[in-house]
């Protein structure tokens, strides 16, 4: 039972960090899905990354991004670090602008909903236990929020197969803030299974977001609310991972944390004003190419290890069939 919870959370938190203001706008489904097909191209892409990912930080006991980068590239660690750093801060900016764009309740152009969401988000940063519960509750509600009524169907758009497969790879590394720690909790086979689990529960609520799209702006009735709630969840768990490495990061050379809130979300808001559909066109692409570079960095590295095991475990095989 406790392996079963623990994974539970574990994929929770996982599904929480994609599943942010773009996924329940429908925003993502019409620019990187469009079809079914582009859907399970998604899920296989990012299962794959995910495990591989998830596994190297396991075998090397790498928590966080950081140790992730000292790993892979050794001195240079800093630079490393900070280009995941800077992806994971695109996405902040990117989840700031969507709040703002999904409610349009900014008053004099303040951004009001961002400050919010943004204040939330840095007060559950460090509180493992609780950002699991709200990454749980997060994802009960947007499986709700998506089959609500009152939604239009998303029409099939001819969107190119090299899409979902980008959205994996930003997916997977903007949530290595998250995973990255998850993964030195877990086996091979709890890696393995969440990465799996994971991957299909994304895919599932994509393919349903494809059939009912979100009319946004909420109205303001108890559905309405919902779905505030629900969107400013969705929102809040995908900025606390995308916080975690750029925190790390901003921490190490400002020497306090509160500080360091202050500077990374206070930057943030400020970007977000440029607008969310600029964010997702521009920031995803870069984002999905540093996760390609970084996924084969961690194979190139990975492969000597599994070589190596393998030749052992054949040597083993080759002596107990000799003794016999």
């Amino acid at each position: 039972m406790k392996n079963l919870v623990k994974l539970l959370c574990d994929v929770a938190c996982c599904v929480g960090c994609c599943v942010g203001v773009g996924f329940l706008s429908g925003k993502e489904a019409q620019v990187f899905f469009g079809s079914a097909k582009n859907v399970a191209i998604f899920a296989v892409t990012f299962a794959a990354v995910t495990f591989v990912l998830r596994e190297f930080c396991r075998i090397n006991g790498c928590s966080t991004v950081g140790k992730m980068s000292a790993t892979l590239i050794g001195k240079k660690s800093f630079w490393g670090g900070a280009v995941v750093a800077f992806c994971s801060f695109v996405c902040i900016v990117t989840s700031l602008a969507g709040v703002e764009q999904c409610f349009a309740a900014a008053i004099d152009k303040l951004p009001l909903y961002a400050v919010a969401t943004a204040t939330f988000a840095a007060l559950l940063l460090g509180k493992m236990r609780l950002i699991k519960f709200i990454n749980v509750l997060s994802v009960v509600c947007a499986a709700i929020f998506i089959f609500l009524p009152g939604k239009t169907a998303v029409c099939a758009a001819d969107v190119a197969p090299y899409k979902p497969v980008a959205y994996a790879l930003f997916s997977a590394t903007v949530s290595l803030g998250m995973t990255a720690k998850l993964a030195c909790e877990s086996t091979l086979r709890q890696n393995a299974l969440s990465a799996t689990v994971s991957s299909v529960v994304i895919a599932l609520l994509m393919y349903a977001m494809l059939k009912t799209n979100v009319a946004l702006p909420v109205a303001p009735n108890v559905q309405g609310v919902f779905a505030t709630v629900t969107l400013l969840l969705a929102a809040v768990t995908g900025i606390v991972a995308n916080a975690m490495p750029v925190l790390e990061l901003i921490e190490d050379v400002v020497g306090d944390r509160a500080v360091s809130c202050v500077l990374i979300f206070g930057l943030a808001i400020a970007l977000s004003m440029f607008g969310f559909d600029f964010a997702v066109k521009i920031g995803y692409t870069a984002v999905a190419c540093v996760g390609a570079g970084l996924t084969a960095l961690v194979v190139a590295k990975l492969a000597p290890k599994l070589r190596k095991n393998k030749n052992r475990e054949t040597d083993v095989f080759n002596s107990l069939c000799n003794n016999e």
